[in-house]
């Protein structure tokens, strides 16, 4: 669809309408991640570029990315973890006029983000072979926060663009896991994943919006709501010798129940302007599936290598279109995707140890899904990685991760109800700088 406002005396064709195809949807991660999830949880598993499905990387390493692992944990420990993250979104737009093209830029405001996760595991004792653990890991977080802007043709208000757009999503992961040690070789693990996430955004592009004509439609602001979901994992551990160990983990897709907000109609052209309504909208956590290794040739070196899949395609809420009935947005539009993860540790002294790694994602937006994906940018593609562990007393490891995700970028047209809209673009850019800072205590 075309829309026409008036730019001084200018009519600009801007598209938008009911095929805005999630409008800047719900946003999903502008967080630094691979597609939906941080690339890593924890000073020490993120500064190991996420990867240690075979590696022990201690309690939030083994309920983040392999129960199996529980059974490593050598008596109790407790981390206490907070992530602080500073992401540089911008969107850029273009529309064809009868004087050429109208471009403009706008940088995103958001604040510092703070991302704050917690473990506790026992590993087997006194004989046993079973541990255990619990956590309460932030998989996901954002604040997308765009100025109205008038020299934006994608920014302009409503209902000729968006105007100001305002997204938050954060998800939480509480995994129950328990490892059992088959035998000196070979161990198995599960856990029941719990979830909570939140979502505001303003506005909407997920709900049908309120037209009072085809070129006249406003999409509603909503505010704060929660929703709860649950999922599960398996893991498995085998020790192929002393040095090398081989790790396969499967995290099923945690269905979450709909968000459901009471907001108003919101064009002010309608005789029901102001009257309420309901918005629901589903989005669940996909499958992944991950596989790797551990090396640990002698008591300084050790390196972890990761491959994962992510099934976003199948995932409700990431699904590709909108309903033509009513408008409703099906989801982000995301593509599967495929993580490479690396991660090397050396231990300098008795009490420091120093680690780096690389991550290399998919990104999660193709060109096609550009216009709807506005404030869900998950454009990263490479993160390089540093981080050191100090022991300060016995009982008492301080962690600090570093990373930077490198500027990646996606272009696409906008989209209207007959397909992409001839002389519009859209571009989104990522630029992600990250520290983190990890409490782990042996107990």
């Amino acid at each position: 669809m075309i829309r026409k406002c008036e730019y001084g005396k200018t009519p600009v064709p801007v598209a938008l309408g009911i095929a805005s195809l999630a409008l800047l949807l719900t946003a999903v991660p502008a967080f630094a991640g691979n597609g939906h999830f941080i690339h890593g949880v924890g000073a020490v598993n993120s500064s190991m570029g996420g990867a240690g499905v075979a590696l022990n990387e201690g309690a939030i390493g083994a309920l983040y990315l392999n129960p199996a692992l529980l059974t490593e944990i050598d008596g109790h420990s407790m981390e206490f973890s907070v992530e602080f993250v500073d992401s540089q979104p911008t969107v850029s737009s273009t529309v064809q006029t009868p004087f050429g093209p109208f471009t403009g830029k706008t940088e995103d405001e958001t604040d510092l983000a703070t991302v704050p996760s917690f473990a506790w595991a026992r590993g087997p004792q006194d004989g046993s072979n079973v541990g255990f653990g619990v956590g309460f890991l932030s998989l996901a977080g954002f604040g997308t926060d765009y100025p109205q802007d008038f020299t934006n043709p994608l920014l302009n208000p409503q209902p000729a663009g968006f105007g100001a757009v305002f997204s938050s999503y954060k998800m939480l992961k509480i995994p129950f896991g328990v490892g059992w040690k088959v035998n000196d070789n070979l161990s198995l693990g599960a856990s029941f994943n719990a979830g909570w996430a939140s979502l505001q955004a303003s506005p909407f592009g997920g709900a049908a919006p309120d037209c009072s004509s085809p070129v006249d439609c406003y999409y509603p602001s909503l505010n704060e709501d929660t929703s709860y979901g649950y999922g599960f994992s398996l893991g498995v551990l085998y020790r192929v010798s002393d040095a090398l160990a081989l790790g396969a983990a499967y995290n099923s897709e945690m269905s979450f129940d709909e968000f459901d907000w009471n907001t108003t109609v919101a064009n002010p052209n309608l005789p029901t302007f102001g009257t309420g309504r309901t918005v629901k909208f589903t989005l669940d956590s996909p499958q992944t599936f991950t596989v790797g290794l551990g090396y640990t040739p002698n008591d300084r070196l050790s390196v972890a290598l990761d491959g994962r899949w992510i099934n976003y395609e199948d995932t409700d809420g990431f699904g590709k279109g909108f309903d033509p009935q009513t408008g409703a947005a099906r989801g982000l539009g995301w593509d599967d995707i495929t993580v490479l993860a690396l991660g090397i540790q050396y231990q300098a002294t008795e009490r420091l140890a120093l680690r780096g790694g690389y991550n290399r994602s998919d990104s999660a937006v193709p060109s096609a899904s550009a216009f709807g994906n506005v404030a869900s940018p998950a454009l990263f593609e490479d993160h390089l990685c540093l981080g050191l562990g100090w022991r300060a007393y016995d009982a008492l490891e301080l962690n600090l991760g570093y990373y930077h995700v490198f500027e990646n970028e996606v272009t696409g047209p906008f989209i209207g109800p007959t397909g992409p809209v001839p002389g519009t673009s859209v571009t989104s850019t990522m630029e992600v700088d990250s520290v983190l800072l990890t409490f782990s205590f042996d107990l």
